[in-house]
Order: C-alpha cells, then structure tokens, then sequence
C-alpha cells in the first residue's frame, strides 16, 4: 500500500512537509515552514523556547509529532524518545527555499538528505556565513567534566556531526527501497528547484515544486510537463500560489527595464532584490555591464558565488567574485577599523574585525568600500539589502541618484510598515521625494493562471491535489479529479 500525509504545504503558501509512505519506506519531499503558521504564534521577538522548542512546535501543530525523526539531542532533552530508530528514509529537497527547507536542522543527522548541487551550496552559504545547521549537527545540551573536575556545560560547537547530505543529478534517476526517484529541473527564482516523479508500489506521484515558465530556464518546466505526460501518472501534487493572476512580465523584461533605469540615472544606482536568486543577479548585472558600470554585491552574495565558482558541476553559469565586472562591498567591522589609522590598531586588529569566512574577501583586487562608492556614484549599481541600509549615512548618494526595488510588493500590514521604513531612508538622503514612487521592478518564481493550467493538462494526470496554495478552485475549474486535503490529512494512492 503506498500513501502520502500532507503534514503542510496544503490550504496554505509553503511549510510543504509531504510523507510519502511505500510498503514500509517512508520519504518526506520538502521539510519546509509556513510564514502563516508561524505568524500565528510567533514574531521577531517571541519564539520557541530553546530548551522546549520541540514541545513548543508540537503544541502549535507547526511540526509533526513524529518519534525517530529529530535530532536526538533536542529529544532527549525535551523527553521525546532520541534512542529509537528512525523509520524516515530520506528527505527529497526541492529547493532551498526557507518554506521548503527551513526544518531540516530539527532533524536527525542520520536521515539522508537528497538534494541539488545548488541546493547544497546554498544551505551552505546559510551554515557558514550565519549560525544555521542545515549541512551539520552542532550538539546541544552536552554537559563534561572541565579541568577542575566540576560538570560544566558544553556550549558553542564543541560537537559538530555532518549531516547525510547526498546530492543527485538532474534528471538522472534513483532508488531509495522501493521507491524510484526522478528528479527534474524547474524554472523557479532561486537556483537548482527540482520536482520530482516518483514511481511506487501502487502508481506514479508527481511534486511540481514551485515552478514558472517566465525566468531563464522555462525549457526546463517545459521538459518536466513533457515527462509528466510520459509517465502515466496517478497523482499530481501541483502548485498554485498564483493562481489567480493571469499574467508575467518576464525575467529578461527586468533585465531591459534596469538597464533602461541604470541609462536614465546620472549618478548612484541603489537596488535590492533577493540575495539567493541569482537570476535576478544576472539581470542587474547584465544591465550595469551593457551601461558601463559595476554590479557592486555585498559579502554574503560575494560568498555565495565563491561556492558555486568552486563547484566544477556549477563553474560558469554566474559571475565567479573575481570577475571584472563586480565590485565586492567590504563595510565598516564591528569596530569599524576600516577608514582608521592602522599605525594605531595594526592591519591583524582590522583582520579581526570581519567574520573568518568574510577575512578572504579583504585582499581581493575587484573590493570597494564607502569611499570609492561616494567618489565615484556614476560608476555603480551598488546591492543594498533592507538589513543594511545604515551603509547609505556612509555613501551619500548625490542628488540624481536612484533606488530599484526587485523584490515582491508587500501583501500584508507588516510588510506595508516595513515598505514604509525603508522608503523613509531613500526620502532621507532624496533619492525619492513624497511625490515620486520608487521603482519596483520585479517578477514572481510562480507560474500565472495560464502557467498552471498548462502544467495541468500537459501532466495528465488521473488525479489532481493542490498545494502551496489558497486557490482550489482554479485546479477544480481546470481538472475533473481533484482532492482538497486538511493539514496532516492521508491520501492513499
């Protein structure tokens, strides 16, 4: 018998944790949280408890209360069990999405995680340049005996255990016990999105992931309806975040219109948009190179790229930090040595000043800091996240300056403050006036109403369940089989 509980992604936008159950082996596909969910109960300043954060979850019914499945010194701790075997097999990553993947550091480290090469990487980035554990275990709740014989608390990472992580290829299938696993490309706003076809005991399951056809790599989602249709399938879980919306610009018209704002602009070009979308990476620097300036990124971002320039699988496909058309923004440390006397506090003490994975960068030929950056405004577009804009009260932009937003456009009250925020740092320093908007260039990593409706016939499917969605009724109106699903619901195949 082959079937699958819904424990998120159903009636909702993101938080997918799909168990699949065949004869015995049991694989989660995505291990994700929902933004809603967790905004029910929590907030910036109110989280779990870190000596109850299982419990705590479990109460809240935002993750599944499942013995085996977490990691054993949290369990153990909060008195869930810890020295039982796991019955989980594997978890099947989509993408590195926080929505898709932000649990994994709950989970047991023996659980394998298979994932893409850009997935990886990116948890990677996540691990090493922040205090994630999505590739490893640090151990919590360790107690030794320290040199004056006392018992004393292990703190820090003192017992780091790697995680199982195991990196298919695309469209290159694979077996875990019964169940047979091919994993596709999709076109999706952050590298290496895979969906899935799994082939079981009892019939074909398809996972579209978060998918689109409007960014660079639409051939992609193409070639995944094609085997869909291929593969006689029994069930289609398929996406619908937007659903409703009938249609998208694309991700070369971002391209075109930043180039077009970059030509019009005298002096500094401000922009943000999502650090780990590298598509959108490409767009702006595709446009400060065919207007003649840098595409000037911050640290995590120059990181990032590292890694994938390190891949051999990857090598190529982005601009490696070294290339000649990016600048590297090195920023004031955390005592600010940057602009100081070094006679005074010594070239080691401005060393110690950056994190060690951020050290590297610092020599560098292609780093900028705030000075070349005021100087010389006409030359760059110059990458500023919503979490840094203090770098602005150091760069001055000039009178003539702009500001491009490529992001999504706020969809509730919190986002709207927020948007409120940081509009007041760019009327500040008049990069906008009350009268002028700024410009809010942006496209989505779903497909449109048009988009789905393609993946859905296309797939042919005998069966349809929606998820990462609040819109059922489109996938009714477009399928005459479909099953709407409660969280933590079982379908049998």
């Amino acid at each position: 018998m082959t079937d699958i509980t819904f424990h998120g992604g159903v009636q909702d936008i993101g938080g997918n944790k799909f168990l699949v159950n065949d004869r015995g082996t049991k694989i989660f596909m995505d291990f994700g949280m929902s933004f809603s969910q967790e905004g029910q109960f929590f907030s910036q300043f109110l989280g779990p408890r870190t000596s109850n954060s299982l419990i705590d979850m479990f109460e809240l019914g935002i993750l599944p209360k499942i013995k085996g499945l977490y990691r054993r010194d949290y369990a153990r701790h909060m008195e869930f069990g810890g020295d039982e075997e796991t019955e989980i097999d594997a978890v099947l990553l989509t993408h590195a999405h926080v929505d898709h993947c932000a649990y994994i550091p709950y989970l047991r480290e023996d659980i394998p995680i298979y994932c893409s090469e850009e997935s990886k990487l990116i948890m990677q980035n996540f691990d090493e340049t922040s205090s994630d554990q999505y590739l490893t275990l640090k151990e919590r709740f360790q107690v030794y005996t320290n040199t004056k014989g006392e018992i004393s608390r292990a703190t820090g990472d003192k017992v780091t255990i790697p995680r199982k992580i195991k990196v298919f290829e695309s469209g290159k299938a694979f077996s875990i016990d019964s169940i047979n696993v091919n994993p596709l490309p999709v076109d999706h706003s952050i590298p290496g999105v895979h969906a899935f076809i799994l082939h079981t005991s009892e019939g074909s399951v398809a996972n579209t992931a978060d998918l689109r056809f409007h960014g660079r790599r639409a051939n992609d989602t193409e070639q995944f309806v094609e085997t869909c249709n291929e593969s006689d399938l029994d069930l289609l879980l398929c996406e619908g975040t937007r659903i409703d919306k009938t249609h998208s610009i694309t991700e070369y018209d971002v391209e075109t219109k930043v180039a077009e704002i970059i030509k019009n602009t005298k002096n500094l070009v401000i922009c943000g948009y999502p650090i780990r979308d590298l598509d959108r990476l490409l767009s702006f620097y595709n446009a400060a190179k065919n207007t003649g300036r840098y595409l000037v990124v911050d640290l995590k971002q120059a990181y990032l790229l590292k890694l994938f320039d390190e891949s051999s699988v990857l090598r190529g496909k982005y601009p490696g930090p070294r290339d000649p058309n990016l600048k590297i923004y090195i920023p004031r440390g955390s005592w600010g040595l940057l602009d100081k006397d070094l006679t005074k506090f010594s070239k080691r003490q401005l060393i110690m000043d950056y994190a060690g994975w951020q050290q590297e960068f610092l020599d560098y030929p292609n780093v900028v800091d705030y000075r070349d950056v005021l100087k010389n405004q006409k030359d760059f577009v110059f990458y500023c996240s919503d979490f840094k804009l203090q770098e602005l009260i150091d760069v001055k932009p000039k009178e003539n300056s702009s500001y491009i937003r490529s992001l999504t456009e706020p969809f509730d009250m919190e986002m709207e403050l927020k948007e409120e925020l940081i509009k007041n740092w760019f009327m500040h320093f008049g990069v906008l006036s009350k009268e002028q908007d700024w410009h809010q260039i942006h496209v989505s990593g779903h497909g449109d109403g048009t988009q789905i409706k393609k993946v859905i016939d296309g797939s042919n499917a005998k069966k349809l369940i929606p998820i990462h969605t609040q819109h059922e009724e489109y996938h009714r109106k477009w399928h005459g089989n479909v099953q709407s699903i409660e969280q933590h619901g079982l379908v049998k195949l």
